[in-house]
């Protein structure tokens, strides 16, 4: 059976190797020894070196952190948390020591100096990020709007109604396909016809990628901010749906004919013939981090 730890034979040496015992027999053991390095223990009194320093504090969360940190920097508690968090994913092995090593980081001035570095560089980019990276949207007034994002809403029932009828899968696989596209586009378009602040809360309450997703749609698909072209594809929608629809497919009809009167709307607010207003869209945390001096600026307060 299997021994426990055993203490190493006298031609070993117990202060460079570990003798671990394996009993093959009661009358005799196999001697193997073993670098202590090669045992699975995690490193809680570990130092982290310079580099491993370095790569934590150039973590984008950790900068991000810092930034919003200011002068108290290493011992801003989320900064903290950060840090630990990059810790456990870069350094696995090293995450039990994070805690007791970034409050001796914190107590150290040239450390706590290099952290106040790395956030205000994050306050300065994120700060020409968000003008480089402003967006315009072009939306209706409240009144369109809303009518456009129940269209969209109702669009989206309509297809999580049809996917839940899996046997329509086999009868009718091009419908329901046709539903799993619909989807898509409808919540799409509600997302162009949201408050665009509202998109970034989203993101930041419920960690889902949507104003990332919109970013993405602004950069390849840049149709869909201006009132002409999101008309267009309301009608293409509405026309999707018409093509499955019959006298006894009501609510396929009035859907359809719903995203065409939408999407008229929005064509004609394209040419002038309706009022329309123009939706800004900000970078999360833009206004407040830009609000926000950097850290050892003028003004800067913790």
């Amino acid at each position: 059976r299997l021994g426990s730890i055993c203490r190493a034979r006298r031609s070993c040496s117990p202060s460079s190797h570990l003798a671990v015992g394996l009993c093959a027999r009661r009358s005799g053991v196999l001697w193997l020894p073993v670098s202590p390095s090669m045992l699975p223990f995690t490193k809680k009194n570990q130092k982290f070196s310079d580099d491993m320093q370095d790569a934590l504090l150039k973590d984008p969360r950790v900068q991000q952190s810092l930034a919003h940190a200011g002068e108290a920097a290493l011992n801003d508690p989320e900064v903290q948390r950060q840090i630990a968090a990059a810790c456990q994913e870069k350094f696995p092995e090293y995450a039990a020591a994070a805690g007791a090593q970034v409050k001796d980081w914190a107590k150290d001035p040239k450390v706590q100096a290099k952290a106040k570095e790395y956030g205000a560089a994050a306050v300065k980019w994120l700060g020409t990020a968000g003008d480089q990276m402003l967006k315009k949207i072009e939306q209706g007034p409240a009144g369109v709007r809303f009518l456009s994002f129940m269209a969209s809403l109702a669009s989206a029932s309509l297809s999580v109604m049809s996917l839940l009828n899996v046997f329509s899968a086999i009868e009718h696989m091009v419908l329901y396909m046709v539903s799993v596209y619909q989807l898509i586009f409808s919540m799409t378009t509600m997302l162009f016809e949201m408050n665009p602040d509202w998109i970034v809360q989203i993101e930041e309450k419920t960690r889902l990628p949507v104003s990332s997703y919109q970013d993405v749609l602004l950069e390849n698909a840049k149709f869909l901010s201006l009132t002409g072209g999101r008309g267009m594809f309301y009608v293409f929608q509405g026309t999707l749906w018409l093509a499955f629809a019959s006298l006894t497919s009501l609510l396929e009809l009035a859907v359809g004919l719903f995203l065409i009167f939408i999407g008229t709307l929005h064509v004609m607010m394209h040419f002038g013939i309706a009022p329309k207003d123009v939706a800004t869209k900000m970078r999360e945390g833009y206004e407040r981090v830009r609000s926000q001096p950097a850290a050892g600026e003028p003004g800067s307060s913790r």
